[in-house]
């Protein structure tokens, strides 16, 4: 299985990382964000019945109370180019507590295909519980058109995103879970 890897979108120089498969605030991050910044996930995919996570991306700054605004440039395949209806499994930040909890065993609490596809246009609001907001993404997917694939295994592939930090945005907003907002004309699965 090839390691996920991170790297700055304006510096192409890349990092191979570990993934995982548990949401737990120590887990260490792999690189860091600065808000406004956009950063490219490559992920490896999972076997039937598993989840593996990218990262997590530590975004400077951020405290408990505030949010990130996380805003989906482009989903591909691996060595390939963008594809008009790929979009992650999940995505979300660290918990609060510190108790290891299964990727795919958050429920609402994280973003996901299940509740919305959120592929290249989607925007999406996440509240922070630790600092630096530890971020995570996994479980890509590249839907043929009019199929629904998120029940099915992840693929691997890459993903784009741009991190932006609002301050006290959980009070200011009362953002208490995430907000998910679609692209406006997705390709639906």
């Amino acid at each position: 299985m090839p390691s996920p890897a991170v790297f700055d979108l304006d510096d192409p120089g890349m990092r191979d990382v570990l993934g995982h498969s548990h949401w737990h605030p120590d887990i260490t991050g792999v690189a860091e964000v600065i808000t406004g910044g956009s950063v490219r996930m490559e992920c490896p995919g999972r076997e039937p019945g598993g989840v593996l996570l990218c990262g997590p991306l530590v975004v400077v700054g951020a405290e408990p109370g505030d949010v990130i605004v996380v805003d989906v440039l482009a989903v591909g395949h691996p060595g390939g180019g963008r594809d008009a209806g790929g979009h992650p499994g999940i995505i979300g930040c660290a918990p609060p507590d510190p108790v290891s909890v299964p990727g795919d065993a958050r429920g609402r609490d994280v973003g996901g295909c299940l509740i919305a596809p959120l592929g290249a246009g989607s925007r999406l609001l996440l509240p922070v519980h630790v600092r630096g907001a530890k971020l995570s993404v996994g479980d890509l997917h590249f839907p043929r058109r009019g199929a629904q694939d998120c029940g099915d295994a992840g693929r691997s592939g890459w993903i784009d995103l741009r991190i932006s930090l609002t301050r006290q945005g959980v009070e200011r907003f009362r953002v208490t879970g995430p907000m998910l907002m679609p692209a406006p004309s997705p390709r639906l699965c």
